[in-house]
């Protein structure tokens, strides 16, 4: 702290003498809410970054670090206590759709507590476009409207977008390739990558990793391990292409009659492993049965789901309560498939209260993959469906291991051919330099931010949001925090999330020259003591 006073100091010294006339009122303390040093310190070492610049333009920083989870997602989420906060939002396939990084994070409608509007962020413009693109189904269309959304919050901005988080994973070369590696949020560990994934030597593709899947019951699958895992079993209608665009799955097409109903004719001649057919009379049944039990992860996707039907031999519709674009990638690119013949009288055959306690140790879905084994905390093995439209190229057989280190050893050895844990930063050089090792990055769809709240004494002022954009030190934290492994963003939807990214939208520069003019201009004022002022009433 002493440094960054100092630094301040030094700065406001060089301030012109035309601009130390006190005019408005000066600019409250700014209560800083981050995240603890000891366990998150990129988080935390961000914030320190960003106040110091801050203070040199005459802001007056008072950095907060509090526990995590609690109190601070209780400072963040529920009370709003802050001026501003570290925002960190975790990327994920679900969220390549743009309505979680833009409408449903800065509509104003959404600033309850407990909402994803933690700064109370309101602009008219903002909510036109938001609620605009929910009825469009589109995708070129709709795309449009995210790209003006996209520009109202850099002209408008709601928070100063910090980093995006890049990772690294490996493969052994000797042992395996793949067959067409396509960039993604996930790297390696994308469904569309799994399956390219071909082995060298004859036997199954050997994957890595500290993390064991949890249970093989789509109804009680939560975590990303788990979702990612089912997702080879059973199919979806439709799935998310690396660049966020929707690609039809176990859908053929589909059709939107009107901005409530939904027609997805499905792919014929495709079944379960068991041999059955998949019909439509499945995918009915699926999405009535996941409601009416509640899922753990699709109820929520659900909620716009007013009725399902068999319309035709090949055909279903779907009947919304509101017009909801999201409902293509969010509700059919989510839902897994059930066989009817398997669940719809499971409760009853198996004698047990409710289908989440069925532990489904051997699925029967019509996805890639089917379980050949699996040993409990050790490993798993998926057997490839060479019948599956997907052409899976490979077995593959996932290893648990205790430590991110036993992992690479072991790739280094070529004991396995893949690994999902991502490489630790200050190895990849090391790595990089191994002939039999090949490296592949993967650029997260989530992102770093300082999130202003605008209701407060402070960030109110929509030109001073602005010239701060100018005062956050982007190249510095990429390279001294994040050694290298982020990058910088224009937009809440970052360049990987490709379909939805505008690309007209450069991340800011940082010069602290630029935002002193900036707030210059806007009839912003420093004191004797460098403390800046709001402009004159």
């Amino acid at each position: 702290m002493m440094f960054r006073n100092l630094m301040a100091a030094s700065a406001l010294m060089a301030l012109p003498i035309s601009a130390m006339a006190q005019d408005g009122e000066i600019v409250p303390e700014v209560d800083f809410l981050t995240w603890p040093a000891a366990k998150y310190s990129h988080y935390a070492e961000s914030s320190n970054y960003v106040a110091e610049q801050w203070e040199k333009l005459g802001l007056k920083v008072n950095i907060n670090p509090v526990a995590f989870p609690n109190p601070m997602l209780s400072l963040w989420f529920k009370e709003h206590k802050f001026d501003a906060v570290l925002s960190s939002l975790s990327g994920n396939p679900l969220r390549l759709e743009p309505d979680f990084f833009t409408n449903s994070q800065f509509n104003s409608a959404n600033s309850a507590p407990g909402n994803w509007n933690v700064g109370e962020y309101s602009n008219p413009m903002v909510d036109k476009l938001g609620e605009k693109q929910l009825g469009i189904y589109d995708p070129e269309e709709r795309r449009e409207v995210i790209y003006a959304l996209q520009e109202e919050l850099y002209n408008d901005p709601p928070e100063a977008i910090v980093t995006y988080a890049i990772s690294t994973h490996a493969i052994n070369s000797d042992n395996m390739e793949i067959d067409g590696f396509e960039a993604s949020p996930e790297g390696i560990r994308a469904n569309d990558n799994i399956m390219r994934m071909k082995s060298k030597h004859g036997g199954p593709v050997r994957i890595g990793w500290t993390v064991d899947y949890t249970t093989l019951n789509p109804l009680v699958a939560s975590t990303n391990e788990d979702l990612t895992n089912l997702a080879l079993i059973y199919d979806k209608l439709v799935v998310l292409a690396p660049d966020g665009s929707p690609r039809m799955w176990l859908a053929e097409s589909i059709e939107v009659v009107d901005d409530l109903t939904v027609d997805v004719k499905m792919r014929t001649g495709h079944t379960f492993s068991d041999g059955q057919p998949v019909t439509p009379e499945d995918v009915k049944f699926t999405f009535e049965y996941m409601k009416k039990w509640e899922s753990a992860y699709f109820t929520k996707y659900l909620e716009k789901v007013a009725s399902v039907n068999v319309v035709g031999d090949d055909t279903v519709r779907f009947t919304l309560n509101q017009p909801y674009a999201p409902f293509v990638m969010n509700t059919l690119g989510q839902v897994y498939v059930l066989p009817q013949h398997v669940w719809g009288t499971l409760v009853e055959d198996l004698g047990i209260e409710k289908p989440q306690d069925f532990a489904n140790d051997r699925p029967i879905g019509s996805g890639p993959y089917t379980v050949k084994y699996r040993k409990e905390g050790q490993e798993m093995y998926l057997s490839a469906r060479k019948d599956h439209y997907g052409e899976p190229q490979s077995d593959i057989l996932s290893i648990v291991y205790g430590s991110a280190e036993v992992v690479m050893q072991s790739l280094r050895k070529g004991e396995i051919d893949a690994s999902f844990q991502p490489v630790v930063p200050i190895t990849i050089d090391e790595y990089r330099g191994l002939d039999n090792i090949k490296l592949y990055e993967a650029k997260s769809n989530g992102y770093n931010s300082v999130r202003y709240k605008v209701t407060g004494p402070v960030f109110w002022n929509k030109d001073l949001r602005r010239a701060l954009a100018h005062a956050v030190p982007y190249d510095a934290i990429i390279n001294d925090i994040f050694g290298g492994l982020a990058a910088a963003s224009g937009s809440s939807i970052v360049p990987v999330n490709a379909y939805w990214h505008n690309p007209a939208l450069k991340p800011p520069v940082f010069d602290l020259d630029l935002a002193r003019q900036m707030l210059k201009d806007a009839g912003f004022t420093w004191d004797d003591d460098g403390r800046l002022h709001f402009p004159p009433k």
